[in-house]
């Protein structure tokens, strides 16, 4: 059988990056998921996804925008 040389996998930026909005997705998520019954009991008409997207927008404004790699 012959040998097979692959190359090196490099940890760097963008993986740490990656992690870090990861993270933020889930923890977006998490507060959705505890805050919308409350937030449903004043509007019903409110999707729990409508709801998660405007936590995200809120959180971008907050950061200065959307997560940007320059």
């Amino acid at each position: 059988m012959a040998n097979k040389k692959y190359g090196s996998i490099t940890v760097g930026f963008a993986d740490a990056t990656a992690e870090v909005d990861a993270q933020r997705e889930i923890n977006n998520f998490l507060l959705a998921l505890n805050s919308y019954p409350e937030r449903f009991a004043d509007d019903p008409g409110l999707t729990f996804e409508e709801y998660l997207f405007s936590i995200m927008v809120s959180e971008q404004a907050l950061n200065g925008g959307p997560h940007r790699v320059h």
